[in-house]
């Protein structure tokens, strides 16, 4: 009951005390609030002691490690400082005994030096004591005058020379060590080459002469001259005769046989072999000490016409001969035709001298009668100012000019282009000489200076158009000025003409 009746009091009290619900919570929340802060800061407090006890220990620890990893560091360096010792010392006693090494090499090496110092000395004592040895023994080089006579000189008794010289070689090769004999074979080398070029040989032989063989005469002076002369004659009665002289080469000097002789050289070429018998001595038709191509010219020289010459000469100044050549043709055609044409028009006939004294004696109609039958320039300039009357003197005198300005470059017209023919002639002589001189320069490069007359007749040859140019130009310039000097004289007859009739007229009237 009594339970009852608390449960109706408190149901009773409740329901007055749920009015009071809201108030008393926020009471409640507000009291509990300061101690409930104050209990979670004590929590925190506490979790942190424990961290920071944790950490002490953790610390601790640490510490104990460090110690431990210290103390075993001194020991590992106190280990290691003991090993550097040991090395510093096994080190140090290294460094000595490479020192006293060292030390023993560079006394090596000085010895070693002057060893090769010493070897070097006694191979150059022994070198020089060679090569004054070998000094002794000639070498090739002994036969080169030998062989370059024997190249330059006439071609006789070659095989039996060249054997000579081929021992000789051949001994040098195989008795080197013995110079004596190597000496003794050169000195009888060079006196057989001297017997060669001093004997003086008249001999019978089969001569050559072109295609043909024939039997004849052949002499030989040394190593210098040599002649050959058939025994049968020509029809002229002459012999086939042959000179040995020297001719010019691409590289050195060599000797052959000339036979295109002058009937003059033959015939002394036959004194000499008709007189060799009889006399001490005899006179060779040349002079054998000539150098090169000139006893070569002497004996091949021949008899040539102005047609040959010529045609030989154009031949020579090449491909600019024919523009050079064209010139010259179209200035003597121009000439012909002008100088043709001024004698026509310059002829006035008797009328025109006639009408002139007319004039002079004041006789104007007896010279317009006589203009009429004039002819030439004179002629038509004294019809021009008598075949009309006109008002006055300048009227007359204005047709003159006009007539002079028509008629005088017809006199005129053609002379300029002679002029520009004898001035292109030269110019093109030079263009020849230059090319001419380009294509010497190119021999030159491949063939050398070494032969004279090779750079002679190049520049000779190249020199040929402009001699041909000037050849053109001098004439051609003549007979410019020669036709100028016409016109002028023309033109003069013409002014004076034209002067007469205009003072005969007008000062009559006067």
């Amino acid at each position: 009951m009594f339970g009852q009746k608390n449960n109706s009091l408190l149901k009773k009290q409740g329901k007055g005390a749920m009015k009071f619900l809201p108030i008393f919570a926020v009471a409640a929340v507000l009291c509990a609030a300061p101690v409930m802060a104050q209990q979670n800061a004590d929590i925190d407090a506490v979790k942190k002691r424990a961290e920071l006890n944790s950490a002490k220990a953790d610390l601790e620890e640490a510490r104990k490690k460090r110690d431990m990893a210290v103390a075993a560091r001194w020991k590992d360096r106190e280990t290691a400082n003991q090993e550097r010792e040991l090395f510093n010392e096994k080190y140090q006693e290294s460094k000595e005994k490479v020192d006293a090494l060292m030390s023993e090499r560079a006394r090596l090496f000085e010895d070693v030096r002057v060893a090769r110092e010493d070897l070097a000395q006694v191979k150059l004592q022994a070198e020089k004591a060679r090569a004054e040895f070998l000094s002794l023994a000639a070498g090739p080089e002994r036969l080169e005058t030998l062989a370059k006579f024997q190249e330059q000189g006439v071609p006789f008794k070659m095989a039996e020379r060249v054997e000579v010289q081929n021992k000789v070689k051949k001994e040098m090769g195989l008795y080197k060590d013995d110079p004596l004999r190597i000496a003794k074979s050169v000195i009888d080398a060079a006196r057989a080459e001297m017997e060669f070029t001093r004997e003086s040989k008249v001999e019978k032989a089969e001569l050559v002469f072109g295609s043909s063989v024939a039997q004849g005469d052949r002499m030989r002076l040394g190593g210098l001259f040599a002649l050959q002369m058939a025994n049968v004659s020509d029809i002229n009665g002459l012999h086939p005769s042959a000179l040995m002289l020297p001719v010019a080469g691409e590289k050195k000097r060599s000797f052959t046989w000339q036979e295109n002789l002058t009937p003059e050289t033959k015939t002394e070429v036959a004194k000499v072999f008709a007189n060799i018998n009889d006399s001490a001595y005899v006179m060779v038709p040349v002079d054998v000490l000539l150098s090169t191509e000139l006893s070569s010219e002497l004996a091949n020289h021949t008899e040539t016409t102005w047609k040959d010459d010529a045609r030989q000469f154009f031949k020579d100044g090449g491909i600019l001969m024919y523009p050079i050549a064209a010139l010259l043709v179209l200035g003597l055609l121009i000439f012909v035709w002008k100088f043709i044409w001024i004698f026509v028009v310059s002829f006035g006939g008797l009328s025109a001298r006639r009408a002139l004294k007319a004039l002079e004696k004041g006789d104007v109609e007896r010279a317009r009668t006589q203009s009429a039958k004039a002819h030439g320039k004179v002629g038509k300039v004294l019809r021009t100012v008598l075949g009309k009357n006109y008002p006055g003197r300048a009227s007359a005198e204005k047709a003159l000019e006009e007539l002079f300005s028509a008629e005088v470059p017809k006199i005129e017209s053609g002379l300029t282009w002679i002029s520009v023919f004898a001035s292109t002639a030269p110019l093109m002589g030079l263009l020849g000489t230059v090319m001419g001189m380009i294509e010497l320069f190119d021999v030159i490069t491949m063939h050398g200076t070494s032969d004279p007359k090779l750079l002679a007749g190049g520049i000779s040859i190249a020199l040929v158009t402009t001699e041909a140019g000037l050849l053109v130009a001098i004439p051609l310039q003549l007979l410019h000025t020669f036709l100028i000097n016409r016109a002028d004289a023309l033109r003069c007859r013409m002014e004076k003409a034209g002067l007469a009739v205009l003072n005969a007229l007008w000062i009559k009237e006067k």
